[in-house]
């Protein structure tokens, strides 16, 4: 190679070189953008409406969550459920009437929650609770007697806060309850408290979060 040819290659390497050297350096900053947490609400009370137009219940969610995830559910209860006087046929065909009754008392769920959202009831939740209640029973006649009523129940449903505040609930689950006495077959709504037995159960809740 001929002097002239190097000379010529060391003076394009030479200018390439202080191009580079030259150059801006590179600015580019690798942002990492955070999900803000939801606002922590600790505490939800809730009204049950279905309850009230469909089996004469009264009742009340309180929900405590003191971390993510973990809730402790306090509902009491208060029920008034009747029955309509009936005929019943025995295998003679002879009738007998079943008087009216009527039925009072109340009582409260305690039940745990895990809610799969943070900051409080929100998203999808699976729930378990111990059920407790007593009742006065008025019969056609007058006569009254009174009984207990136990069980466990099984939830499954979906929470969400409206503006951080609002709290509305919906799910569904399933009871086992037992009386410590012996009830005669009731009507429905009566016979979810006075009868033994496996029965569905529906949660709308609505409610403030603080």
């Amino acid at each position: 190679m001929s002097r002239l040819r190097l000379d010529r290659l060391f003076l394009v390497c030479t200018v390439l070189t202080a191009r580079v050297a030259l150059a801006e350096p590179d600015h580019t900053i690798d942002v990492v953008v955070h999900e803000r947490p939801p606002l922590r609400r600790r505490v939800t009370i809730a009204w049950n409406p279905v309850p009230v137009f469909t089996i004469s219940k009264l009742s009340f969610d309180l929900v405590i969550t003191p971390v993510d995830h973990h809730a402790l559910v306090i509902s009491p209860f208060y029920a008034w459920p009747s029955t309509n006087p009936i005929y019943v046929f025995d295998d003679m065909g002879r009738a007998t009437q079943l008087p009216q009754q009527g039925f009072s008392g109340g009582g409260a769920e305690l039940g745990y929650r895990y809610y799969f959202g943070r900051g409080g009831p929100r998203g999808a939740f699976l729930g378990g609770s111990l059920l407790l209640s007593g009742f006065q029973v008025t019969a056609g006649n007058g006569q009254d007697s009174s009984f207990f009523d136990y069980g466990v129940a099984a939830d499954v449903g979906y929470s969400i806060l409206l503006l951080d505040r609002l709290s509305i609930a919906v799910g569904a689950g399933v009871q086992y309850t037992r009386t410590d006495k012996s009830i005669p077959p009731q009507q429905f709504p009566a016979r979810i408290w006075a009868n033994d037995g496996v029965l569905p159960r529906v949660l709308v809740s609505i409610g403030t979060a603080f």
